[in-house]
């Protein structure tokens, strides 16, 4: 679904409240997909200043998978800050105004808009590395920090500089 920008162009240079819906598809991040239930939410202002439209606000999302412990159904709340300009292109010329150094610039054509890109981006882009189910995330609170897992037991410290402490090492002996 696109966001209609009309009242904008009737009232460049002010500021419109919008809210705007937008359904993100299951998207597959390292080899686990994580879906999005609900549909995500965009809520701000949008204003038209000479060929740029721009939206800013508040960006908000479910966003549901596995726990990277247990497996068990997890859920992380994506709810970013935005603040966007997407160019307007003339329809007739398919031309861009000139703005040097833009290279990846959103655009749109007529008086709607397509966020549906803008937030799958800001979705992935909030995203934990991992997402913990509430109680792994609480066992993980009760655990002291000299608590180490088996796998860090087993590998030995190494330090950033070591590889070029051998190099040093080896050039001496030459």
């Amino acid at each position: 679904m696109l966001l209609d920008v009309s009242t904008a162009f009737t009232r460049p240079g002010e500021r419109i409240p919008f809210r705007h819906e937008v359904t993100i598809p299951p998207q597959a991040i390292f080899g686990e997909t994580i879906a999005f239930p609900e549909p995500a939410v965009f809520e701000g202002t949008l204003m038209l200043e000479d060929h740029s439209l721009l939206l800013e606000g508040r960006f908000q999302a479910e966003a549901r998978g596995s726990c990277a412990y247990c497996l068990a159904p997890a859920s992380y709340q994506v709810d970013v800050p935005f603040d966007e300009v997407f160019l307007h292109v003339d329809k007739l010329s398919q031309t861009v105004p000139d703005h040097t150094g833009e290279e990846e610039q959103m655009t749109f054509q007529g008086k709607e808009v397509d966020l549906s890109q803008l937030a799958l981006t800001l979705a992935v882009l909030d995203l934990p590395m991992r997402l913990v189910c509430a109680d792994c995330s609480e066992e993980q609170a009760q655990e002291s920090p000299d608590n180490t897992h088996a796998c860090q037991k087993e590998t030995p410290q190494v330090h950033p500089f070591s590889a070029l402490q051998q190099l040093l090492t080896k050039d001496q002996e030459v």
